[in-house]
């Protein structure tokens, strides 16, 4: 007896995908002789490309108060931990500065070198708790994070509690707003 409802043939991603752009290809040549198909490039990694991603922590607290020693020491641990298990990437340290304030990244002494250490080519990602241990000062913020989308390549920031990457586009406002 001849199936003629089922296929036995096994459905696959690449198989629909390249179904569904023949499709499209027929649909629009038939209107637009003049239809030019651009190939599909990959966003974010090139070709081959393997290399881990290199991660930084950067950690403060304002005051050095019993009470935020603790917060401190767990911003340091917490880092650490989400850096060294996730497998795409390599731990490149941990940037702490304690009691010191954000209003100004003058006296931030760590901040100052993980920043020179972006510019030198040895981190692609920082983490951070939130954009208030980054910093308090919009002005600086926003240009610490232009500064090091800028580079090449492009470092992001990442802030843990916002859920915010400043690789993606609409970070900036949201930065602003938060």
């Amino acid at each position: 007896e001849k199936r003629t409802a089922l296929v036995s043939r096994k459905a696959t991603k690449t198989g629909i995908g390249q179904r569904n752009r023949e499709q499209i290809r027929e649909a629009y040549s038939s209107t637009n002789p003049n239809l030019v198909v651009i190939p599909v490039k990959e966003a974010d990694k090139a070709v081959g490309d393997t290399r881990k991603q290199r991660v930084c922590g950067y950690c403060r607290v304002s005051t050095e108060t019993e009470e935020q020693q603790g917060s401190f020491e767990l911003q340091i641990q917490e880092a650490e931990k989400t850096i060294k298990e996730n497998p795409a990437w390599e731990f490149a340290g941990i940037y702490a500065d304690e009691g010191i304030s954000a209003t100004s990244v003058e006296k931030r002494k760590e901040f100052l070198r993980m920043i020179e250490d972006c510019k030198a080519g040895n981190i692609d990602l920082i983490i951070t708790k939130s954009v208030s241990r980054f910093a308090r000062n919009l002005v600086d913020c926003i240009w610490y994070i232009r500064l090091l989308k800028n580079l090449d390549p492009p470092v992001g920031i990442y802030f843990e509690n916002d859920r915010l990457n400043t690789l993606d586009q609409t970070s900036e406002t949201f930065i602003a707003f938060i």
